[in-house]
Order: structure tokens, then sequence, then C-alpha cells
């Protein structure tokens, strides 16, 4: 093929998942060592190595500290490693366990919200415990976020370590408030595609090799880059329960096409990239709990992975995907992109179906998004040429904002005037004649792209402007 649109699928044995001690265990005290919840977990993370197995596809297992002291799950890595090539891998997300909270004395489970000190000694811990089982140490690691400080750490004691799940794109105040105020980080700003984050901050791709942190950092989840900037990006991404949680399905066919063009648009950005797009389905099983989840049945949960994971497997039999561990992932990127070389993506509506495109364009010196709804205005702007210090965390000044700042960002400073003063953050055209104005803000377009050498190119489509006495 012509194109290489490369996946990366990534499953966690979490013992004690995420939701799933609150529902398995409901109108019982809390034990996170119940037999029941810790045989669920098992069987849900063998469905979902065996689903991706019978598609032709291998995975990355990413063990979890709970994972590490139960000798199934160790069994069942070891044997798929060997069988199918599958990636045994360490997260730093599942840590919950009787261990860990004996040992931490916390029931906190988010390792970017510790103090760096703490960081260090749960890495130790995990790493320390991966190398015990199983005799080398891990190629990648991950979480939902992971700041410049913790990375660098892992990289300087751990060097094996070539990628990592480094951030969730877009899951700011809008992710804060859908959760019902329970979300725990706000982490807005930062690349939507793989990148290799600076040493200074991991949201701030590095721009040479002085800067580089020694990883490749992809995203967790493929998001819907026009749905998830509008809205709540935990709806909108290439992860099964996410569109089920977004209830884009037919209630009656439990049918969801929206999953497939998400995925089918994430191919498309090959178009934009040089011939390369990529894609990824991170899913734990808590989300995959017996007793349902998001207002659905679990027989509509297992239907959608079972789906999700056959369209990758037939696009793999066409010869349109390839498939790759993270660690063979990271490899490939490195020798696929250079430091300076942009991400782009020319997106457009594929959840209403309206004619609303943006433009996203990120590389070492700055995020920008163009909004053709808006006249082709600037609505976000992130300049990552300062690569800003940011550490995370107890003891920082960012306990719970992992965001890069903005310069523009009209869902939180306004768009186009909405106020009885002033303007709006956006920046857009303005034309005079006669002491007249017009705001090309107002003026909805559409935007084709083109390449010229290394320049990205975004023209768009001719309006019409009315003045008193003229149109132009």
């Amino acid at each position: 093929m012509n194109d290489t649109f490369v996946v990366n699928i990534i499953h966690r044995p979490e013992m004690v998942p995420e939701y799933a001690e609150k529902v398995t265990g409901q109108g019982k005290s809390e034990d996170i060592g119940r037999k029941e919840l810790l045989t669920e977990s098992l069987d849900i993370f063998k469905f979902q190595q065996e689903t991706a197995h019978k598609n032709g596809l291998k995975t990355t297992i990413q063990m979890t500290y709970a994972s590490l002291f139960n000798n199934e799950a160790v069994s069942i890595a070891r044997e798929h490693h060997e069988k199918y090539g599958d990636e045994i891998s360490l997260s730093l997300l599942g840590l919950p366990c009787t261990e860990f909270r004996e040992k931490y004395k916390t029931k906190d489970f988010c390792i970017w919200m510790f103090s760096m000190e703490d960081k260090k000694a749960i890495v130790d811990d995990v790493f320390g415990k991966f190398y015990e089982i199983f005799g080398f140490y891990p190629e990648s690691t991950g979480s939902y976020y992971m700041d410049a400080e913790l990375i660098n750490y892992i990289k300087d004691k751990y060097p094996s370590v070539k990628c990592a799940v480094a951030t969730c794109w877009e899951e700011g105040p809008k992710a804060y408030h859908t959760c019902n105020n329970s979300w725990y980080t706000f982490m807005d700003g930062g690349p939507w595609a793989p990148w290799i984050p600076s040493k200074a901050n991991t949201h701030a791709p590095a721009a040479n090799s002085s800067e580089d942190s020694g990883i490749v950092a992809i995203p967790h989840l493929s998001r819907d880059l026009l749905a998830c900037y509008d809205g709540n990006g935990s709806n909108f991404g290439t992860h099964p329960q996410n569109v089920l949680r977004g209830m884009i399905y037919d209630s009656k066919t439990w049918e969801f096409p929206y999953l497939y063009n998400l995925i089918d648009q994430y191919r498309h950005l090959a178009k934009y990239n040089n011939g390369y797009s990529y894609n990824m389905m991170f899913v734990g099983p808590g989300w995959l709990n017996k007793m349902g989840r998001w207002e659905a049945p679990y027989e509509l949960l297992k239907k959608s992975y079972e789906d999700g994971m056959a369209y990758y497997g037939e696009l793999k039999k066409k010869g349109e995907l390839i498939c790759m561990t993270m660690a063979e992932f990271a490899d490939y990127y490195r020798e696929k992109k250079t430091y300076t070389e942009p991400e782009c993506a020319l997106w457009k509506d594929i959840l209403y179906g309206s004619d609303k495109q943006l433009f996203w364009y990120t590389d070492p010196f700055m995020r920008v998004c163009v909004n053709m709804d808006q006249g082709g205005a600037i609505v976000d702007l992130r300049p990552y040429a300062a690569k800003l210090e940011w550490p995370v965390g107890i003891g920082t000044d960012h306990i719970t904002d992992a965001s890069y700042p903005f310069l523009i960002q009209e869902k939180y400073r306004a768009g186009y005037f909405t106020h009885y003063a002033g303007e709006g953050t956006i920046r857009s055209a303005k034309i005079s004649h006669n002491g007249e104005e017009v705001d090309l803000a107002l003026c909805r377009t559409h935007a084709t792209f083109s390449q010229k050498d290394k320049a990205r190119i975004i023209t768009l489509d001719p309006v019409e402007i009315e003045f008193s006495d003229l149109t132009i």
C-alpha cells in the first residue's frame, strides 16, 4: 500500500479496574482483593486478547502493578508474547491493590498527582517488581498523563523505555464538567498524534536532539478533532465504550458507524502527513464490566469491542493497516519523522454531518487551530517555542493543571464578539471600506490542503463581502 496506517492495540490486565469495584461490589463494603472482582477482571482481559488475536492483531500488554502479583496474568502475558508477538509493557495505571495501599497508605492512584519524591519511589517499586517477574525492563510504559520530570527520570533510570502513553488530548475543563467535576487533571494543549516530547514539557515537541526526552509519546486514544474540541473528549475517541458513553449508536440495531468513520478519518490524515497516519485503541477491563456500563448492557459492550477489532482486522487483511506494538512503533516513528516535520489535520464533522472544518497544525514551536466556519480565524494557539517547564503534582505550582498555556482559545476566553464591549480571543481578518468594517469570522467557508516542499498550505474558498456601495 502507498500510505501507511499504523495502529497500536493496548490492553492492561487491571486487577482492580477503574469503576469496576464500585459496580461489582455494589452494596458491599469495599474490598479490592475480592475474588470475584479479580476473576472478572482477568476474564475481561482474556476476552480482549482473544478478540484481537482472532482478527490477526497483536497487542501491547501493559502490565499493571496489581497484575504483577497475579500468577495467571503473568502467565498469559508470557504465553501471548511467545505465541503472538505481543509486547510485555508496563503501565503506571492500575496501581490500586492491597499491596500498594498497604505500602503507600493511600487510595490515590494517579501517578502524575503524587509528589516527585513519591513518583520516583512508585516508579522504582513498579519497575523493580516487573524486572523481578520477567527478568528484563520494559520498552514502553504510560499513564493518562506523565509530566516531563517523570519522563526524564524514567528514561535516565530505565533507558530501555522508548515509548509512552503520555497525555489525553483536550481533556481539560470540558471533561472535568462532563464528569460531574470528578476528573482529576486538566490536560489541554498537547499533540493529537504521536510526537517526541521535549525534556522541558511533555506537551511541547522537541525541536532537536538536545531537547529530545528519549521517548516517543502517544496520546491516550485517537480522538475526534472537532467533536472533542467543541465538547467532551471522553465521548468521541477510538474506544468503543467512549462511543457508547456518548450514546452514538442505534439503540435498536446496536450499530455504530461513527466509530468506523472516525477510524477512516484518521486513515485519511495520511494525505496531510507524507503518507503516514496513526490510530490507537487502549481499553481497560473496567469498561467491559459484566453488570453493564454507561446505560449499556454487557452484551452491547462486548459487541462494540468485537466489532471494533473486526474492523481493524479487515483493514489489515486488505493491506490497509499495519499493527505494531508500542516499541515497534517508536522505532518506526523515529525512522519516519524528523524533529521539525509538522503534524497536520484538515478535519471535517463526522458526528453531525455539517460542513464545518477545522485545520490543526503542530510542530515544536506551536500548536494552532484554524476554523473555516469562522472564515479561517485562529481559534486556538499554544506557543511551544518557550518550552515552559511545567511540573505537575503535589509540591508543584500545578497540582491539577497539566495543560500547556494558550494565547488564543475561543472556548475559554470567548470567540467572536459576544459581549457588550471588547472582542473575543480569536484572531481573524477584517476588511474596511468607507468607515464600514466586516469581520471575516462571520463568513463561513471551506479549505483545501496542499504541500510545496516543506510548506503546508491551506487555501480557503472565496467568500463574498458586501458593503453599502461595494461587493467584493
